[in-house]
């Protein structure tokens, strides 16, 4: 007979001091802070040669039982403005996914937009935060926010006056 554990080997539970405890429910302090903190470190992030595209726009969302990725919306391989109709319906898409979501109760999310380029905001940055927030003025979002990422960490973008959170 084929045994995985020798008989004298008695299973014992762990001690409880010895599991990791994680702070939930987070605090509404704790949830403003997460998504900074997720921006950093998808900035952190390697880029490879398998990528398809070096610009993302990532949809972060946190809220009472923690964070969680929401998608990520690839761009393109450019640095600059690029194809107007393209850049346009992804930002779209972004916005669509800033609605509530129904199981999580309130949230709060953040764009992050990574590329392969120093974090310091660029025109062509700018021009897509101002593409999500005119289609997300369209829409019923949560309280959102904007960052840049890059090789030297991220810097959040201020949104539209009466735009977003």
């Amino acid at each position: 007979m084929d045994t995985y554990q020798d008989e004298e080997d008695t299973l014992t539970p762990r001690d409880p001091e010895d599991i990791p405890q994680f702070p939930f429910p987070l605090d509404s302090i704790d949830i403003s802070f997460a998504r900074f903190q997720v921006a950093s470190r998808i900035g952190k992030l390697p880029f490879s040669t398998y990528e398809e595209c070096s610009r993302s726009l990532w949809v972060v969302f946190a809220g009472e039982w923690g964070v969680w990725m929401r998608a990520v919306v690839p761009v393109d391989d450019r640095l600059d403005a690029g194809d107007p109709v393209a850049i346009a319906a992804r930002c779209a898409e972004v916005a669509d996914l800033l609605v509530e979501p129904d199981c999580y109760g309130i949230v709060v999310a953040a764009v992050v937009l990574r590329r392969p380029a120093p974090s310091k905001p660029t025109r062509a940055d700018r021009h897509i935060l101002r593409r999500i927030a005119n289609a997300a003025a369209a829409r019923d979002t949560v309280p959102w926010s904007f960052c840049v990422t890059g090789f030297e960490g991220f810097f959040p973008l201020r949104l539209p006056a009466g735009v977003g959170g």
